[in-house]
Formats: structure tokens, C-alpha cells, sequence
């Protein structure tokens, strides 16, 4: 069975008001699979989460802003919720993307990414150890790769990172952040938890190797 992904347009939710006053609006963009099943039900679970995060988590913050408004002259608040999808690969039944939570608001900038790669034929998520030998101790090699890059960036002048840097990598390592693509693997780490949030997502690349990993998709197929 041939199943095909499309990303459909961004959707747009009713904004969140206070007053009748719209302070909130919140958007989205999620893959959809031809064939309903699991990849389906896993991003409108995705959608769902959002949006009531919007909806619920940020309501203290609409109404301090909403009241210091009214008392003070103060600009009312104006925030956006934004869900998307970045495609990276596909090839044959491997499907790599990354979702970004971006919510932004009255100088505040929040951005949580989540990678997948999935296995179309089974509708099934694929594990990072999938992608490198048997045994490989992926913390260690994908945080040693980091440790380079990372060394290499400040020297050059290229970015700025936390003074414990080397000490924070490992607790900041988690293995569902990461994503395929043509030439290679991608691993990040979450705002704030290296590096300051200027320079965003920290983000790392390994070329594919057949024989120390990652795997390229050829090999896993």
C-alpha cells in the first residue's frame, strides 16, 4: 500500500479573548498521512496538547497583562501560539521531521522542538539506536561529537555557550531529539540548556557512516 504525507495549509484557531478583546491567536501545521492509523492519531494528539496548552497555560499571563493594561496605559498583550512541521527526509517508507512549539508575547520567546522518523510501512516511530551499531554508548558518542563542535564555535568566534557547558551536555542529551536528512543525522538540545537563547536550538550534524553509524537510509531499508 502506497501512502502518501502531505503538510495542509496552516490552520488558524479561534483566538483566545478577554472582554472580547482577542490577545491570543493560535496556529498549526501537521503532517497527514493518505491512510488514517497511529501517524494520524499521534499529531492530532500533538494538536490537541497545543492548543490547550494555549488556551490554558498562557491564560494568567493574558489576564496580568490584560489588567496592567486597563490600570496602567500599558499596551495591551499580544501573544501567538505557532505549531509546524519541517520535513527533512523521505525516502522510501523513512519519513525524518522535526515539529517547533513556538509561543511568543510581550518580549517572551519560548521554541520546543520534538524530531520523529517514522517507519510508514508500520506506522511506527524509529529509535535513534536504530542508526548506529549495536552496543554504541549513544550518549557518549553523540555528546563527544557535540564537545568538538562546540569548542570549535567558540574558538572561531561563532557562538557563545553556558561557562559548564561540558558539564550540562550529558543531562541535556535525550535521544528522541534528533532528525534524518540526505547527508546525514542532526541532534539538538533544548533552548537554554547549553547556550543562552540567543543562539537558539543548539544543533549538531553526523555525516552517515556504514560502518560506525549513523546508518544511512539505504541501510536501515
Amino acid at each position: 500500500m502506497t501512502m502518501s504525507v502531505s503538510l495542509p495549509e496552516l490552520c488558524w484557531e479561534e483566538p483566545v479573548c478577554i472582554d472580547g478583546i482577542p490577545l491570543l491567536t493560535i496556529c498549526y501545521q501537521l503532517p497527514l498521512l493518505s491512510h488514517n492509523g497511529r501517524f494520524n492519531r499521534y499529531y492530532s494528539a500533538c494538536r490537541d496538547a497545543f492548543i490547550r496548552t494555549c488556551r490554558e497555560d498562557l491564560l494568567p499571563a493574558l489576564r496580568l497583562g490584560y489588567d496592567a493594561a486597563l490600570t496602567h496605559g500599558a499596551p495591551l498583550p499580544q501573544w501567538q501560539g505557532r505549531l509546524s512541521t519541517t520535513v527533512t527526509l523521505r525516502d522510501g517508507p523513512l519519513l525524518s521531521l522535526h515539529t517547533d512549539v513556538v509561543i511568543t508575547g510581550c518580549g517572551e520567546r519560548r521554541h520546543v522542538r520534538r524530531g520523529d522518523t517514522w517507519d510508514l510501512r508500520h506506522q511506527l516511530p524509529l529509535p535513534l539506536s536504530l542508526f548506529f551499531p549495536p552496543g554504541t554508548k549513544l550518549r557518549r558518542q553523540l555528546c563527544a561529537a557535540a564537545d568538538q563542535e562546540i569548542a570549535r564555535q567558540e574558538e572561531a568566534g561563532l557562538a557563545h555557550y553556558h561557562p559548564q557547558w561540558r558539564r550540562m551536555l550529558p543531562r541535556a542529551f535525550h535521544s528522541h531529539r534528533f532528525f534524518l536528512s540526505e547527508e546525514g543525522l542532526y541532534f539538538f538540545f533544548p533552548l537554554y540548556a547549553i547556550a543562552p537563547a540567543a543562539e537558539g536550538l543548539p544543533t549538531f550534524f553526523l555525516p552517515y557512516d556504514r560502518e560506525k553509524g549513523p546508518f544511512p537510509p539505504e541501510a536501515w531499508q
